[in-house]
């Protein structure tokens, strides 16, 4: 080494035994050599959990019993008020709720995302393609133009379904929707006519007593208004014509709901949630199960049969006082598996909520080993800058392994995580879910950090001097500075005399080395490498 490089590794080497460097040095082993309890395991960091919400202790304290559904899973059947369905907002208040309802195949998730601006439904010809409740905050004005902000559900088709064994669970999603709506869209096709499922959801909306805006839907132009007037008999007032794929008389649409919307409130400011938590992984492995844990409610469909979930749904929920979003996702499988082109846009949303989430969930069956496919979803999401949690779902049926075990073997599996934390839980019997919640608020808090220039400077200068990268053509590669420049995630900006002395190797040891070091050590680190440009005054 170059004796004025020896020079300045010496005064650094001055520097760290200072009094506030020691201070900091002990800090950070104390922080690495504490442990969460053996439930939870993973290098975390920080300030402690917090404790659970009262609710949960409350609600334990009744005892009251569950009904289960076939699969074991406690649910209620119908849904009094649409806070306890997930949509509910700050302050005890909540947005209005619209749910479409109608027959299979007259364009109800056309018309959801029509008016939501975004394709979030998966829109396909065949019957039963959506079985979830899928909301999604949308703004309408009324005929005066004010801006109104309700939660838009889009809804099974009522009286068929392709999977009789989710048969039950589909109709109770639709009944939660209607139970839970201030205003219902029963939509129709103007050129069918009126059929017996349309009259069946008629006598349901009827007898539920809600307020019912009918819209007949596929009417491309004028000519097509006339057919409507067949929809009189319903007796639910003037029917609405409209094309949700050509984009025609939404306007029109969307005033007659916000003229039986309940007076404007607070919570239609739309306050962001805390985080988005992105949960994906295989099949059957207990995805649909831990959003309705987190939820305390069955706001999707759990079941044991392969595939149930299609769309990815987002569900609201409260803890703590705070909003949060639980992204439920399609189980993603080989490409040369998929049989049809529901399967391809269920797969494709799965990998999209990873790149709009603030944190992505693994989720991992205790039972089943590591596959290319959790290998895959673990690439998506170090690509992306995702903080990540690996969780391991069914652990109370694993006989033979301890935590310690199972973590090692996640280590040399996942090796490109292996500095996200792991968490050990069962979704059906709710343990530890709320505690990954937790995890994931550390993760984002993490992500969010903003090191000190000096102290940034200090851990990439020991980094060099312990280790300098080999020099390349007779040069060596300098590092002037370090700084940040970006949270969500974390960017950090090293200014060396020339990129291409620092091969990939080296890169990837200073990234290992800020992950130990830094603030931030349980999220990826996005690190890029500039020539300092000289300025000629």
């Amino acid at each position: 080494m170059p004796k004025k490089f020896k020079r300045g590794a010496a005064d650094r080497k001055r520097r760290a035994g200072s009094k506030k460097a020691r201070k900091r040095d002990s800090e950070r082993h104390e922080r690495k050599a504490r442990r969460p309890n053996a439930k939870v395991v993973g290098k975390r960091g920080g300030k402690p959990r917090r404790a659970k919400p009262e609710r949960e202790e409350a609600r334990a304290e009744e005892g009251a019993p569950l009904r289960e559904t076939p699969q074991g899973k406690p649910y209620t059947k119908r849904q009094k008020t649409a806070a306890e369905l997930g949509v509910e907002s700050r302050g005890g208040l909540r947005l209005p709720v619209v749910a479409i309802v109608g027959r299979p195949n007259v364009g109800k998730s056309s018309l959801f995302n029509r008016l939501a601006g975004s394709r979030i439904s998966i829109e396909d010809p065949r019957p039963g393609t959506t079985r979830d409740r899928i909301s999604t905050p949308v703004r309408i004005r009324t005929e005066e133009g004010m801006l109104r902000v309700v939660e838009l559900f889009d809804t099974a088709g009522i009286g068929v379904v392709d999977e009789q064994r989710v048969n039950e669970h589909v109709h109770e999603q639709i009944n939660n929707a209607v139970a839970s709506a201030d205003v219902v869209i029963l939509l129709v096709d103007v050129h069918d006519g009126p059929t017996g499922l349309d009259r069946e959801a008629a006598m349901m909306l009827r007898r539920a007593g809600r307020k019912v805006v009918l819209v007949a839907n596929k009417a491309d132009d004028a000519a097509h208004d006339k057919l409507a007037d067949h929809f009189y008999e319903f007796g639910l007032g003037d029917p609405v014509t409209c094309s949700a794929k050509g984009a025609r008389k939404m306007k029109q649409v969307a005033a007659a709901v916000c003229k039986l919307l309940p007076p404007k409130t607070d919570a239609e400011t739309m306050e962001p949630p805390e985080l988005l938590l992105a949960i994906v992984g295989r099949r059957n492995v207990g995805k649909s199960t831990l959003v309705n844990a987190l939820a305390e409610d069955e706001r999707v469909i759990a079941s044991e049969l392969e595939g149930t979930t299609r769309d990815s749904v987002d569900v609201r929920f409260t803890y703590d006082g705070k909003t949060f979003v639980a992204i439920d996702t399609a189980g993603v499988r080989k490409r040369s598996t998929l049989q049809h082109s529901v399967e391809f846009f269920s797969q494709s949303r799965s990998f999209r909520a990873v790149r709009r989430a603030s944190v992505a969930v693994l989720m991992l069956d205790a039972r089943e080993p590591i596959t290319k496919i959790d290998q895959q979803l673990v690439e998506l999401a170090v690509r992306e800058a995702k903080p990540v949690i690996i969780a391991v779902n069914k652990w109370d049926l694993v006989k033979g392994h301890t935590t310690g075990s199972f973590t090692d073997y996640l280590r040399r599996k996942l090796h490109a995580i292996d500095f996200a934390p792991v968490v050990y839980l069962s979704a059906k019997n709710r343990e530890n879910v709320f505690e990954l919640l937790e995890v994931a608020r550390d993760l984002h808090a993490q992500a969010g950090r903003r090191m000190g220039t000096g102290e940034l400077n200090r851990v990439v200068m020991g980094a060099y001097d312990r280790h300098h990268p080999q020099p390349r053509k007779s040069k060596l590669g300098r590092i002037y500075y370090a700084t940040q420049v970006e949270t969500y995630p974390p960017k950090v900006v090293v200014f060396v005399n020339d990129p291409e002395l620092f091969p990939e190797n080296w890169r990837r040891y200073l990234l290992h080395q800020l992950q130990q070091d830094s603030d931030f050590p349980e999220v990826p680190i996005r690190l890029k490498f500039k020539a300092r440009t000289h300025v000629v005054l």
